[in-house]
């Protein structure tokens, strides 16, 4: 039988390692449970076999998806290298069509997302086939992000072949993109990468308005920003309101992170040394995170478990 990793990443091992220490070492703290530990960057964002196809009479495929996504990530990969390498606030055209590309497989593979549909279909209930039903979200994820993506510069393909709802509004004339440069870092990353947050619009009734910091109530065409955390050191900044750039600081953005986060937060563990002010926000926020998430995580833990 032919090996296969088993750990199938959700959150992409090259982002998660510009966060971490030398060692890859990350330290996490969980958003259910007031507890932190230190890891490899290999043992975290990720689900074994998340990713596998299931099909009655065949064999699973644990490879197709994780190869699919992982090409998807190396392009992403080389466009955040080329932004580390600049020192100005303006995102390239192809770098920007890179991450948004990777927004949407983020958007799509959300294990909080998961949960919620399988809520719905009633997979932890028993009443739904567990297998069948990550194998009809993979199917999703390849027909909305991947297939699109691998289309994307291919010619004579209709343009419907080659479209993705969130890229196509993400590179849009309304959205004023920028990368923020903090100095001397310090920024967190959360199981959520893209962090929405703000409404453009009068918000939904029944939702308070600060919830839409944590990222609830709103669909890919309703948040007001994206805060996109790519290293310790950098972020890029996608907003309705080209003020956003000059404005946001390392503090706002990592409250984006931690409010829409839904698993875990994570840094470096030398990080709370090296940032006592930023440290003594993200206990801040943490606190609030934890004492509003509930309300919204419908039972959602992490590794598919229940909180109750």
């Amino acid at each position: 039988m032919t090996e296969h990793p088993k750990k199938h990443h959700f959150v992409p091992q090259f982002l998660l390692r510009r966060f971490a220490d030398t060692g890859n070492r990350l330290t996490v703290h969980r958003i259910t449970e007031e507890r932190q530990f230190t890891v490899k960057v290999t043992d975290i964002g990720h689900r074994n076999l998340g990713h596998s196809l299931y099909m009655p009479g065949r064999e699973p495929d644990h490879h197709s998806m994780e190869s699919w996504m992982a090409d998807l990530e190396g392009e992403a990969a080389a466009a955040v290298k080329e932004l580390a390498a600049r020192r100005d606030r303006s995102v390239p055209g192809a770098a920007r069509r890179s991450l948004a590309w990777l927004m949407a497989l983020q958007w799509q593979r959300s294990q909080f997302l998961k949960h919620v549909v399988g809520n719905e279909m009633g997979v932890q209930d028993g009443k739904a086939d567990e297998q069948m039903f990550q194998t009809a979200l993979m199917r999703m994820l390849d027909a909305y992000v991947l297939s699109p993506w691998s289309l994307r510069d291919a010619e004579h393909c209709r343009p419907k072949d080659q479209w993705n709802y969130l890229v196509s509004f993400l590179l849009s004339g309304t959205m004023h993109w920028s990368c923020y440069r903090p100095r001397g870092g310090g920024l967190l990353i959360g199981d959520n990468v893209p962090c929405f947050s703000g409404y453009v619009d009068t918000p939904p009734p029944g939702i308070p308005p600060a919830w839409l910091d944590h990222g609830v109530g709103m669909g890919p065409a309703d948040f007001k920003r994206v805060t996109f955390p790519l290293g310790t050191d950098m972020a890029v900044i996608i907003s309705r309101d080209p003020r956003d750039a000059a404005r946001l600081s390392a503090t706002d953005i990592n409250r984006f992170t931690v409010f829409n986060s839904r698993e875990f937060v994570a840094h470096s563990p030398s990080w709370p040394i090296d940032h006592p002010r930023l440290a003594a926000d993200l206990r801040d926020h943490l606190a609030t995170q934890r004492m509003v998430s509930p309300v919204f995580l419908q039972d959602y833990a992490p590794g598919g478990r229940r909180t109750r």
